[in-house]
């Protein structure tokens, strides 16, 4: 699909979001008589990228248990916060200028300065965990807040809805620390390389995501984890959705109709969950809603 069209479809999603025809990333999952929802997330928004597609409100309405990638409420925690950021320190005393060459350190320098990001304060994390608090520093200055899943978290708690996940804290650490593992210069130099257009580059995601454009999200965010840094893209994405599938696929012995929220790009791709449920022989369908 070329910009011009993905851009026609976004405005019709938002103008007739009520429709048959609205697209959304959720998804219909069925074999025999039994089926569930799965929806491809954004872990974090903006204000006014709310209301989400209302596809999301009518398969949380059919549903009795919602899943999520982990459980946010145990995430969230003081404690849990503190073994992460433990988890993410680099060994033995050494600091981020130890681990990157000399380009990758001066150009971590050169971004720090320019956008007044406390790297002082952040030295003793790995690239990995030095990636994220980059993004998410930068990502907060255009208002980027709680996404889609704290929404269905929250909203779940309040209604009695019984909660699940796909992986427990101790797992995300372990993802985590494995994507460490990934050259430091390569997650770094991505990192910055993506910092300078993160705002247009965020917004055509969710225009992307509210349109149920999975390929475009493949190819403008997976393929290209997947270029630069290949061994995060097989820890986070291919391993992660391994693991899942077949805690999905115990969902269809279940009597009550599960919804099951995870990023977008879990679904996206030949490496996606929904081109894996299709291989296993599950009835794979856009989810529409009924007039």
């Amino acid at each position: 699909m070329n910009k011009a069209m993905r851009i026609l479809v976004v405005l019709t999603g938002l103008m007739f979001s009520q429709s048959l025809l609205a697209d959304s990333a959720v998804y219909e999952i069925a074999k025999g008589k039994h089926k569930i929802y799965l929806a491809g997330t954004i872990h974090l928004l903006r204000a006014q990228d709310f209301p989400q597609p209302a596809e999301f409100d009518a398969a949380y309405q059919a549903s009795q248990t919602i899943f999520f990638e982990a459980d946010l409420q145990k995430t969230q925690t003081p404690e849990f916060s503190q073994r992460f950021a433990q988890a993410m320190m680099l060994p033995n005393n050494t600091t981020l200028k130890d681990v990157l060459n000399a380009d990758t350190w001066a150009a971590l320098q050169a971004f720090a300065e320019k956008s007044q990001y406390p790297l002082s304060q952040t030295m003793m994390f790995n690239p990995a965990m030095t990636s994220i608090i980059i993004t998410m520093t930068e990502a907060k200055k255009f208002g980027v807040g709680d996404g889609v899943d704290t929404y269905y978290d929250k909203r779940a708690r309040a209604d009695g809805k019984t909660i699940g996940e796909l992986e427990s804290g101790d797992e995300v650490i372990a993802y985590m620390k494995s994507f460490a593992q990934e050259d430091p210069n390569k997650i770094i130099n991505s990192t910055l390389k993506d910092m300078d257009n993160l705002q247009s580059y965020f917004e055509s995601m969710v225009e992307s995501w509210k349109a149920g454009d999975l390929d475009s999200l493949d190819k403008e965010m997976g393929q290209k984890m997947k270029a630069d840094v290949p061994n995060a893209y097989q820890v986070l994405m291919v391993d992660r959705n391994k693991k899942w599938l077949p805690k999905i696929e115990q969902m269809f012995k279940t009597p009550e109709v599960e919804m099951v929220l995870v990023g977008s790009l879990h679904l996206a791709g030949s490496d996606g969950l929904l081109v894996q449920l299709k291989k296993s022989g599950y009835q794979v369908t856009p989810y529409k809603i009924k007039k």
